[in-house]
């Protein structure tokens, strides 16, 4: 019997044969999505390694050193690689069921389109759950451990306990705005502090001040101005010693260097936004980064409704044809993702249009194909 009388046999059999059919299609599927995604990998780590080739010769690194690095680096890869190795599934999968007929044997059971692909999307939306899971809880902690591994282990950069920071602004809560000159860490005691509070973006209160010590409860200003803005006028008050209630932040927070924002997490992220908003500075840059660490995982899912509909009216026979429009699709994809991150950044879209932009377009662009291929 061949393939066709099977798909016709197995659906003709109701409930039974339709798990039939998932299952054929679920194996089929992720065969090609695991080919697909440790071939991306590999390209990407060869890519790499002929790019930091000189750098691991010169240092004279060990290859366990080297591939310790590529360790910490494949799960930021994996995100990344992820949609495209989908979209490459998507096409081979579907193209082979077109070229031995079996995607019309199955719709010709009356099985819609959409009913067909239910496994496919259900391997998108589990996508999508990796990339976040990966993305929030993975990345940014093994991106730290990578970048330590090259700039320490392979290129010996020394890098020194910091014992001091100097020029030091910290954004704290409550909208508060620290300034020092010196921070010493082992004595946590600040030099030429000032220490400046905004309520609604107005500033309200500043503390300018000598020194600043940690008492093992507070910190306790000394040799200063107190001063309070109410109205317009500015109230000035000289002090010799002065501690006050609301001041929550502990020496650690001054002690650590700061992140950037792509090395924080949706929530460390989203804490940072609520304290610069507090302070009245510009938030808008980082409202941009934080829903894009969202709006990114959405890729895998939406490049399937956008792959499956071409794959079935192209009855694609060659794995260079999925290849090419897996690799173009998911470019045009990723560069119209950028391009609203950059608006966003400069102020030419809302941030929340900005970060969504490439999903809202292509989103759209996706369910137009499957509707029509539902209909066809």
């Amino acid at each position: 019997m061949d393939a066709p009388c099977r798909v016709r046999a197995a659906g003709a059999r109701g409930g039974a044969g339709v798990r039939i059919l998932d299952r054929y299609l679920l194996r089929e599927f992720s065969l090609y999505l695991a080919l697909g995604l440790v071939g991306f990998l590999c390209i990407f780590m060869v890519v790499d390694v002929i790019e930091k080739v000189d750098v691991f010769l010169d240092h004279h690194a060990a290859t366990t050193l080297v591939l310790r690095y590529y360790l910490f680096r494949t799960p930021e890869v994996i995100v990344q690689v992820l949609p495209v190795a989908l979209l490459l599934a998507t096409f081979l999968a579907l193209g082979q069921l077109n070229k031995f007929g079996e995607l019309t044997a199955m719709r010709s059971t009356g099985l819609s389109l959409m009913r067909i692909l239910a496994p496919v999307f259900v391997i998108a939306a589990g996508g999508v759950i990796v990339s976040l899971l990966l993305g929030e809880l993975v990345v940014p902690n093994t991106n730290r451990e990578r970048d330590r591994i090259f700039d320490v282990q392979i290129r010996r950069l020394a890098k020194e306990l910091s014992t001091e920071r100097a020029d030091v602004t910290y954004l704290g809560s409550g909208g508060r705005i620290y300034y020092m000159r010196l921070y010493v860490i082992p004595e946590q005691r600040m030099h030429e502090v000032s220490v400046q509070e905004f309520n609604k973006g107005t500033l309200a209160r500043r503390i300018d001040a000598a020194e600043a010590t940690w008492d093992g409860r507070r910190w306790v200003f000394t040799s200063g101005f107190l001063r309070t803005f109410e109205n317009g006028d500015e109230r000035a008050q000289p002090f010799d010693r002065l501690s006050l209630p609301g001041i929550d932040e502990r020496p650690e927070n001054f002690a650590r260097e700061g992140r950037r924002p792509d090395e924080l997490n949706f929530f460390e992220l989203r804490d940072y936004v609520f304290k610069l908003r507090a302070s009245g500075a510009r938030v808008a840059n980082y409202l941009v980064d934080l829903h894009m660490k969202l709006a990114f995982p959405l890729i895998d899912l939406i490049v399937i409704l956008i792959g499956a509909p071409i794959a079935t009216r192209l009855r694609a026979r060659s794995a260079a044809l999925g290849f090419g429009l897996s690799v173009s699709i998911s470019f045009a994809y990723y560069a119209f993702m950028q391009s609203g991150k950059a608006l966003g950044h400069n102020g030419a879209l809302p941030p929340y249009l900005a970060a969504w932009m490439g999903d809202i377009v292509f989103g759209i662009v996706g369910v137009v194909l499957m509707f029509r291929a539902q209909r066809s």
